[in-house]
Parts: structure tokens; C-alpha cells; sequence
């Protein structure tokens, strides 16, 4: 993994929001406000994200994403990535694996809205992953050699 620490402080501080017993559902409503919208559209989102956020602008937008996701399903497995939280799904119908090449496949521009519908039936059927991990792969999701894709890939079909 290649977080650095304020990476990783940004991940913990979403963890800590869902905490067993001590859930911060304000938090985790603002978050989910976010939801398929763009950071400009994210008022509630921003005290959340803001505080983490580089001093340069370059990857902003993975950091809204990850929050508004979370948001929406604030159970974390540790070293377990998105492929293999989805691997189970696959034997529902042919659609999950669709859905998930649609997931691989996706273009940077479009990978938030790919990643809703996933987490979304992650959730319902109660299938945690790794946030750290899912954070990380984001920020990585352009680079030209695809080894984000290529892992979950393996991580599905293994």
C-alpha cells in the first residue's frame, strides 16, 4: 500500500466515524449527501474531507469519493479488496460479473459511479472490504500498466 500518513489519517478518520457502538450518523449522513454529486455540490462533505486534502490539487476527487461511499456502507474488512468482497456475488447471475468487468473497465471519469452501484450491492449483501485499500486503489485507478484492475481481477476469479 502507498498511503502516506495523512492518507492514512483520512481513512481512520472515516473508520473511527462508524465505530461499534459509537457511530457518528450525522457524519455518516453528510456523508452520504454526496452521493453521485461533484465536490462543488458537497457542502455537508467538505468539513469532512477538507481537513485531509493535499496542498496541491491533484487527487481531490478520490477523497469525495471514498467519503460518500463509505458513507453509504461503513463496514471495513481489513486486507480484503473490493474483487474479492465481490467474488461471492458472482454466482448470483451472470449480471454480477457484468457488472463488475463494467467496474474494470471503467474510465477514470466514470469509475464513481461504476463503484456506487458495487458498493451498493456490497452492502445489501453484506460483503466488507478495506477502505485503506479501496482509497489507495483509487488514487492509482489511471496509471497506464491497469495493476489496480488486474489485482481485483484475479482477486474476483480466483
Amino acid at each position: 500500500m502507498s498511503l502516506d500518513e495523512k492518507q492514512k489519517a483520512f481513512v481512520g478518520y472515516l473508520l473511527n466515524l462508524a465505530k461499534e457502538g459509537q457511530e457518528d450518523r450525522g457524519a455518516l449522513a453528510d456523508l452520504r449527501s454526496g452521493l453521485g454529486r461533484e465536490p462543488g455540490e458537497m457542502a455537508r462533505v467538505h468539513k469532512h474531507v477538507v481537513p485531509y486534502l493535499p496542498e496541491k490539487r491533484y487527487n481531490d476527487r478520490w477523497y469525495y469519493v471514498t467519503a460518500t461511499l463509505f458513507g453509504s456502507f461503513p463496514k471495513h474488512q481489513s486486507n480484503r479488496s473490493l474483487g474479492t468482497a465481490f467474488k461471492p456475488l458472482r454466482t448470483e447471475s451472470e449480471s454480477m460479473e457484468a457488472r463488475f468487468v463494467a467496474l474494470l473497465n471503467a474510465h477514470s471519469d466514470y469509475v464513481d459511479e461504476h463503484l456506487r452501484h458495487v458498493v451498493s450491492l456490497l452492502r445489501s449483501n453484506g460483503q466488507p472490504f478495506d477502505w485503506f485499500r479501496l482509497f489507495d486503489d483509487l488514487l492509482q485507478w489511471g496509471h497506464p500498466d491497469g495493476h489496480v484492475q488486474l489485482r481485483w481481477a484475479r482477486d474476483f476469479y480466483r
